[in-house]
């Protein structure tokens, strides 16, 4: 009889193991699809191969979730996590008329039982060899890059349709990246990131991802060599829990007052003008509603209009029902972070979110690689991999 479950065991390990590689191929080849057109050199590409790799991807990752279904799982679980996925795929999949969000969810459901430590690792790389060649190929005049003006300032694209893209990337890049060196990380390690980080501020001007970047890592040195952990005082553990919502609540509120706020306008790149002006055209409503919002500055007779903070475009694209959705998935993956009591991997997302505060990125799936963990809310195995990283280091640092 133990000897049946030992194989039993064994073979659901096997298993998994066999259902993250196949997760994490879909996934990398999917997000291929997404980030190739982001450069300047595709924008316009309507090539098959690129659909055929978005289809391909998703089609694993389908794979993934038959090969699931023979092994064990919580019906609760289960079911919430179906209905919740359900919603999404056709509040924002087809009344927002934002399909990537539908594809999100089928990555989400196959990312259940996977070791999401190895899927990190192996998602790091890819996004360093597409950021990292993406930026050389862009400098060695390979690949096509542009420049635009803000103010007296000249920002350099590096080879993206926008100057702004290649360093959100790279926040997310280190983000990953802290998550899985955890306390092994050096200061040599974070010196070098944060030269990288200046080196594109340098070339793109985009002020609040560089700004974030280096306050993170200063915390991580300060974590690390001054043993200052925040994330033990309770005050900060409580807090922690409501960010999403409190920086919801804010842009909502400076944005619909902005007549009132005016003043910060500037110091926020006109973000609340923005804002202002998409609340007024679309207004707020309990579903997703489609929007067509308008990027282009270059074409006479129209008007930039875009909606910077990832929380109010996730309001006015999706509506109220999905937002309270996603801040309640959110609070309950941040209160599931807690458990783990890895303060790094807490504090990652928390860039994450307060990034999301002024910029896109939280809810672009093809770049918060952070949405897919959100599957070990529906997995009785949590954060598997990402668990034990402090005890991976404390026997590391032991030897």
């Amino acid at each position: 009889m133990i000897e049946n479950r030992e194989n039993l065991k064994n073979y659901f390990k096997r298993n998994s193991n066999v259902k993250t590689m196949l997760f994490t191929m879909g996934y990398i080849i999917w997000l291929f699809s997404y980030l190739i057109v982001r450069l300047q050199q595709f924008e316009t590409s309507y090539s098959p191969i690129i659909k055929i790799a978005k289809y391909m991807g998703l089609a694993i990752a389908f794979l993934v979730i038959c090969i699931d279904l023979k092994n064990y799982f919580s019906i609760k679980n289960f079911i919430i996590g179906i209905l919740l996925l359900v919603f999404i795929f056709v509040n924002n999949g087809f009344l927002g008329g934002v399909s990537v969000w539908w594809q999100l969810c089928i990555f989400i459901f196959a990312a259940k039982r996977i070791n999401f430590k190895f899927f990190l690792k192996a998602v790091l790389i890819f996004l360093c060899l597409y950021y990292g060649g993406t930026i050389l190929l862009s400098q060695f005049g390979i690949i096509a890059s542009n420049a635009t003006y803000r103010a007296t300032n000249v920002r350099d694209s590096l080879g993206f349709g926008w100057s702004t893209w290649p360093v959100h990337g790279f926040l997310y890049i280190v983000s990953i990246y802290s998550i899985l060196r955890n306390k092994n990380i050096r200061i040599i390690e974070i010196i070098l990131l944060e030269f990288i980080n200046m080196y594109l501020y340098m070339y793109t001007n985009t002020r609040s991802p560089m700004i974030l970047i280096t306050l993170y890592l200063c915390f991580i040195v300060m974590y690390k060599y001054m043993r200052i952990d925040i994330m033990k005082i309770k005050f900060f553990r409580i807090a922690y829990l409501w960010i999403a919502p409190i920086l919801t609540l804010i842009i909502y509120w400076i944005s619909k007052n902005y007549s009132t706020y005016a003043h910060w306008d500037s110091f926020l790149s006109g973000r609340l003008l923005l804002g202002f002006s998409s609340l007024q055209q679309f207004g707020v409503h309990l579903f997703g509603q489609p929007i067509l919002f308008n990027t282009n500055r270059d074409v006479i007779g129209t008007k930039y209009l875009f909606v910077d903070s990832s929380f109010l475009q996730y309001m006015i694209r999706f509506g109220i029902v999905s937002l309270v959705i996603l801040l309640v998935i959110t609070i309950l993956f941040q209160k599931r972070l807690l458990k783990t009591g890895n303060t790094i991997l807490m504090v990652s997302f928390t860039l994450v979110l307060v990034n999301g505060f002024l910029d896109p990125e939280y809810i672009e799936p093809y770049y918060n690689v952070f949405l897919i963990l959100f599957a070990a809310l529906f997995n009785s195995e949590g954060l598997n991999g990402l668990e034990d990283i402090d005890k991976e280091v404390r026997s590391n640092s032991s030897f």
